[in-house]
């Protein structure tokens, strides 16, 4: 029993381990995905780009936060200073000055259905 908990715990902080270091001043541990994803990043090319999907990945500083309007401002390298809106209870764990890492994912939405039109 305690050999497969050790084992549970091993597995949890190897896949929490990347999360838990700072990107800018230790060597993150990331699978080779996100290593590749990174480097295409840097050299200005989308992380992830399938069939019109972009997702960028980047790290930032907290701000600003308004936990009433769910409004979040992170400054980042890449792009400065960016303005998020998220759902107000998903913000309660956030405090300015923390660092944070952000994925965007970009696409096109659907079409919509056109209007059933009326027989008469």
């Amino acid at each position: 029993m305690k050999k497969l908990f050790g084992l549970m715990a091993a597995a949890a902080l190897t896949a929490t381990a990347g999360f838990a270091m700072a990107e800018g001043g230790a060597q993150q541990q990331q699978g080779a995905g996100q290593q590749q994803g990174m480097q295409q990043y840097k050299q200005g090319q989308p992380a992830q780009q399938q069939a019109g999907v972009s997702r960028q990945q980047m790290t930032g500083k907290i701000t600003n936060i308004d936990r009433e309007e769910g409004k979040l401002k992170v400054e980042t390298q890449q792009h400065g200073e960016l303005e998020f809106r998220f759902p107000p209870a998903s913000l309660q764990n956030y405090n300015e000055g923390d660092q944070v890492r952000l994925e965007v994912q970009i696409r096109k939405a659907p079409a919509p259905a056109p209007a059933p039109q009326q027989q008469r």
